[in-house]
């Protein structure tokens, strides 16, 4: 609220003649209201404000394994990515030389990877349920062929997780070995990650990046080099 204080008014002339100039009036404004408005607009935003929630990445990881029980995995069936402390990024399956990927690659790679390794699987028993699984391509052609069949309908969701499973675990080999430096860039972590998940491999593990795995990378870019050098 305001007032006006009009405060002590003259009137009559003064000695002289002069008439004596009225002062001016003083306005007074209460600002008791506006701070109450203020709180209630900062309470106001306080309720209704919704902040950005953390983003994280549910992992699944496989349970624990007692030593001298763990199975060796064909290199031909590891695909690695390793992730260097200036940002970029490398991939190289099994003996491969490692080459440079883009994060928007990523999810094609993976993808290619997983189909690759699953129509070079045979068929087989498992050996601890004793089910016949068939080869990696007969699965793929009746996995499209129902999928085919069923597009605009409603796929059961324990049929379609039944056969995600068969051919993630079951048919598929591959396995992502992801190396990561200390000083790696978060962001390029979560994206590895996020490519995976999407992609559904079932099986990878996260590694520390050591010396070993920077010595190996740069001899096997000197024997790229030198291969290339040879070639005339």
């Amino acid at each position: 609220m305001g007032a006006v204080d009009m405060g002590p008014q003259e009137s009559g002339k003064k000695k002289g003649g002069l008439r004596k100039r009225k002062g001016r009036p003083n306005i007074v404004l209460d600002m008791t209201p506006m701070v109450d408005i203020g709180f209630l607009l900062v309470i106001f935003f306080m309720t209704t404000t919704r902040f950005q929630e953390p983003q994280a990445i549910e992992i699944t990881l496989p349970p624990e394994t007692e030593p001298g029980t763990e199975k060796p995995v064909a290199q031909s069936n590891v695909l690695t990515i390793n992730i260097q402390k200036d940002g970029v990024i490398l991939q190289n399956m099994g003996f491969d030389i490692p080459t440079p990927v883009e994060v928007e690659a990523l999810d094609s790679l993976m993808l290619n990877s997983k189909l690759a390794n699953i129509r070079k699987m045979p068929a087989h028993i498992d050996g601890r349920t004793q089910v016949y699984y068939e080869s990696g391509p007969d699965f793929l052609d009746k996995y499209d062929r129902f999928m085919a069949d069923n597009k605009g309908k409603r796929i059961p969701k324990e049929i379609r997780d039944s056969l995600d499973m068969v051919r993630d675990e079951k048919i598929c080999r591959l396995t992502m070995l992801v190396q990561v430096n200390r000083e790696s860039s978060y962001d390029k972590v979560v994206a590895v990650m996020d490519a995976i998940q999407q992609n559904q491999i079932a099986r990878f593990a996260i590694v520390e990046q050591t010396e070993e795995h920077l010595k190996a990378i740069e001899e096997a870019k000197k024997k790229a080099a030198s291969g290339k050098g040879g070639k005339k």
